[in-house]
């Protein structure tokens, strides 16, 4: 590799210990965040998070309180917003409603000096990559909800900035329809090599769009990771209570060197694995055990020692969640279509826990241990 190659900038954006105060509200705390040229972050968490927060900051629509901001190399902390070259989506859209879809695309080319041809070609070429090109000459309000929210990915994409910010921008479509959508943003981002920053409350979305996610809640990064090792090795409690449906199973747990090594956990007496012996050794350790619902089998009452009763059960298609009351443990179980037992309420039932899958958290702190 040349040395030019070596030292060509591969990050769009660096953030180094972003923080913002509103009076004695804390609502970003050091955020840290870099992400690569051609990039899809996704910034995960509940409401109150500071996601917003963190996309207003990177835009230029609040100034931080503390720490810096560089946008392809350049420190853009102390810049207007309309001087660090990026497009801002957001839920409510703010389609100009008395113009067209055309008009609302070229709007922000107008205002940037471009003039026709080049402005209707590059609009169009952007109506047809986004398959819109039928209600360019409508108004917002003879628009479908997903055709308002590709003329919004149009207005914002065929400026071709730097960097692309989107705050929940499928929160308010119905869910064919985002799923419709999620896949045409990820099309348009392979295929076109944008760098997007993205905002959502919704793990799936995360999951499934992003190349790297950032699990923010109370204005604090708790883990930022590729969305499998997000779901696979969370960093803490909260951040795998928060990524996953079934919400993850938290049970108190002691581990036992005796006889190989042995975990007791909601009821039932485990072998260790491995990691396990390799991390605790002959010290007995009292930990939170996580027990992802699909990490359990649920089996008729003579199949195992450790019984439950089912108090809930919500059917949602080709699986099913059961929730099983084990001793003074409430688990909840994901169940298959094809499992071998189909239990209704109030049957009698043994569970099966893959010790294996088991996640080790400290029982103090609540971060993962191993």
């Amino acid at each position: 590799m040349g040395v030019a190659a070596t030292m060509e900038r591969r990050d769009v954006l660096e953030l180094d210990k972003l923080s913002k105060s509103f009076g004695s509200l804390l609502a970003l705390d050091s955020l840290d965040l870099v992400v690569p040229v051609g990039s899809l972050t996704v910034i995960l968490g509940p409401a109150g998070a500071g996601k917003t927060t963190s996309l207003r900051l990177i835009a230029g629509l609040e100034t931080p309180t503390s720490g810096s901001i560089r946008i392809a190399g350049r420190d853009v902390t102390d810049l207007p917003t309309n001087k660090r070259d990026v497009a801002m989506i957001f839920d409510n859209l703010a389609l100009y409603p008395n113009k067209t879809g055309f008009e609302n695309i070229a709007n922000p080319l107008r205002v940037a000096g471009v003039r026709d041809p080049d402005l209707s070609e590059r609009v169009n070429r952007m109506a047809g990559l986004l398959q819109i090109g039928h209600i360019l000459d409508r108004e917002p309000r003879t628009m479908s909800g997903g055709e308002r929210q590709r003329v919004a990915f149009g207005r914002a994409f065929v400026r071709e900035p730097a960097l692309f910010l989107l705050d929940e921008p499928l929160s308010s479509l119905d869910a064919m329809l985002r799923l419709e959508l999620r896949a045409e943003l990820k099309r348009l981002q392979r295929e076109r090599g944008y760098s997007l920053v993205m905002a959502t409350p919704d793990f799936t979305e995360a999951l499934a769009l992003a190349d790297e996610v950032i699990f923010l809640c109370e204005g604090r990064v708790h883990q930022g990771a590729p969305p499998q090792v997000l779901y696979d090795k969370p960093a803490d409690i909260r951040t795998a209570r928060f990524v996953g449906t079934p919400e993850i199973n938290i049970c108190p747990a002691d581990y036992e060197p005796g006889e190989g090594g042995r975990i007791r956990c909601a009821g039932a007496v485990l072998a260790a694995p491995p990691m396990f012996l390799k991390e605790f050794e002959d010290k007995a350790t009292r930990f939170q055990a996580g027990i992802r619902p699909e990490d359990i089998i649920v089996r008729g009452p003579e199949a195992g020692n450790v019984v439950g009763k089912v108090i809930d059960l919500e059917p949602h298609g080709l699986k099913s969640t059961v929730v099983v009351e084990v001793g003074d443990r409430v688990l909840r179980v994901s169940l298959g279509a094809n499992a071998s037992v189909a239990p209704k309420m109030d049957d009698a039932v043994s569970v099966e826990i893959a010790s294996e899958r088991l996640h080790a958290f400290d029982y103090e702190t609540g971060i993962r241990m191993f």
